[in-house]
């Protein structure tokens, strides 16, 4: 018997919690014609309007359930912002409410990506929680008590060891690739900052899952099931076609293609003569030079990825999974004061096939348009020999491996 009513609990910071959730979702409905699934999430409803629309049994929630991350560009944070929006989050209000929501619904199923109060309200409800996610926003915030002043300092080490706490209300983690140890799930020090040396990641974890068993069944163990990296595929669109709707004419058609999924610097560098950009994620307000074109805000950005000779952008999951499943190379400009980022590029470096095709590019080198050595030469390197890669998935495979703890939460009734 499967889960009849899943509720899925996405933050809204960033469109990587989103999209994967939208494509477990996907998997969800094609594999169960009776399931519903209510997503509970402040991001905007523009984002889930796919999945909205692909079935009457989705529907969206709009509350609060966790605190907005201020990020006035795509690679640098507001911490003193984001910080104080954290402490003014009333989470006892957060669980009380979607507790009582959880069992008036007919909710038997809880999936989070990733705030922490959901997580109490689900165990409160006596629902099974799976975590999924690559991160915890335990770790974010502990990362931000070594860049804040002294009045905020204490206010903030009391509110992560609330968020820890919270975590340890989750009954499996859903470990996806390029995660970081969840302090709610494994014994590892805080803060987070103390485990980047020299901008690498250096963690222990000795692997054993504290506290050993569920919060509201005792008998049920806790446990972390690493996944495979779940991705959006592109649609069977033709290069022919994808070419027609970014717009770019014939003469430029044969050219290699840079993908930037971030806001161009003013001015934008001029390209080489064999390349032309195609800019999505957002509109430039700049007069653009030749050979930059915009692709419509509703493309399918996988879908330009397969035509791309490589991506500029950020490291965020959606991302790093996209380009990695795309087999295409990626220029990133860090954002060093999320720690997310550490996990991902440890994933970008290690990646099967995948390595030596990830570089970083300084900020001031982009905002001065200092890219197209750094894109070629990266283009032109060769592959790795052929080996195995890491398994993909679209959903299906997570969605069994989600199936399997609920036969086994379903067991201690």
């Amino acid at each position: 018997m499967s889960p009849s009513h899943i509720a899925y609990y996405v933050s809204s910071h960033g469109y990587g919690h989103a999209t994967r959730a939208i494509q477990l979702c996907h998997a969800f409905l094609r594999a169960d014609d009776s399931v519903q699934i209510t997503v509970v999430s402040q991001a905007s409803s523009q984002i889930f309007l796919p999945l909205l629309n692909a079935s009457k049994r989705v529907d969206l929630r709009p509350v609060p359930i966790d605190s907005a991350v201020i990020q006035p560009t795509p690679y640098s944070l507001d911490i003193g912002k984001t910080v104080q929006n954290l402490l003014a989050l009333n989470t006892k209000d957060i669980v009380t409410q979607e507790e009582e929501w959880l069992k008036n619904h007919g909710v038997d199923m809880v999936f989070v990506d990733a705030p922490y109060a959901p997580c109490i309200a689900s165990s409160r409800a006596g629902i099974l929680c799976v975590l999924i996610t690559n991160f915890s926003f335990a770790e974010v915030f502990s990362y931000f008590t070594s860049m804040v002043g002294s009045d905020d300092y204490l206010s903030l080490s009391r509110a992560v060891d609330e968020i820890v706490n919270g975590y340890t209300h989750a009954d499996v983690w859903l470990r996806l690739p390029g995660w970081l140890p969840n302090p709610g799930f494994l014994s590892v020090p805080l803060p987070s900052s103390t485990w980047v040396n020299d901008e690498f990641l250096s963690v222990l974890a000795d692997g054993a899952v504290t506290p050993g068993y569920s919060l509201s069944r005792p008998q049920f163990p806790r446990k972390i099931v690493d996944t495979p990296l779940i991705t959006r595929p592109p649609t069977d669109t033709t290069r022919d076609d994808l070419l027609k709707i970014l717009g770019i004419p014939p003469m430029f058609q044969v050219h290699k293609i840079l993908l930037i999924l971030l806001p161009l610097p003013d001015p934008p560098p001029q390209t080489p003569s064999d390349w032309i950009c195609v800019v999505a994620g957002s509109t430039p307000t700049m007069l653009l030079p030749d050979r930059y074109f915009v692709a419509p805000g509703d493309i399918h950005i996988p879908d330009v990825m397969k035509i791309s000779s490589c991506v500029m952008a950020k490291l965020g999951y959606g991302t790093v999974s996209e380009v990695l499943a795309a087999d295409i190379p990626l220029v990133y400009i860090p954002r060093r004061q999320f720690v997310e980022e550490y996990g991902l590029r440890h994933l970008v470096e290690t990646f099967p096939r995948y390595d030596n095709r990830a570089e970083r590019m300084e900020i001031e080198q982009f905002e001065k348009g200092y890219w197209w050595w750094t894109v070629t030469e990266l283009a032109g390197r060769e592959r790795s020999a052929d080996i195995a890669r890491c398994p993909l998935d679209y959903g299906d495979g997570i969605r069994r491996l989600a199936l399997a703890e609920w036969e086994k939460w379903k067991k201690f009734d």
